[in-house]
């Protein structure tokens, strides 16, 4: 079994924090979010379509755009209330 540097997990919330930016960042499309990071469209690419293991680094980056600390990137508690994890729009709910 491999050895990875994230859970499952935790690489899923760094994922759905990543498509939430998006959201937040302007919307369609992830340039935005490839600046913020910074981190090159290919990549993020991979990473989104779970080709790649999210690394830590790109977590760390997330936590610091979003001013938050890296556990709560990694515990998901950094994701809105109300945040759809596989779009980053918000919910029609609450």
């Amino acid at each position: 079994m491999p050895r990875r540097d994230l859970s499952l997990a935790e690489q899923a919330n760094v994922r759905a924090l990543l498509r939430m930016l998006r959201v937040k960042l302007g919307g369609n499309n992830w340039l935005n979010v490839e600046r913020a990071l910074p981190i090159a469209h290919s990549t993020l690419a991979e990473i989104i379509a779970e080709r790649v293991e999210v690394s830590t680094t790109v977590a760390f980056r997330v936590a610091k755009v979003l001013d938050v600390s890296l556990h709560h990137v990694l515990n998901g508690e950094a994701l809105p209330p109300g945040t759809c994890k596989h779009c980053g729009h918000p919910t029609d709910e609450g």
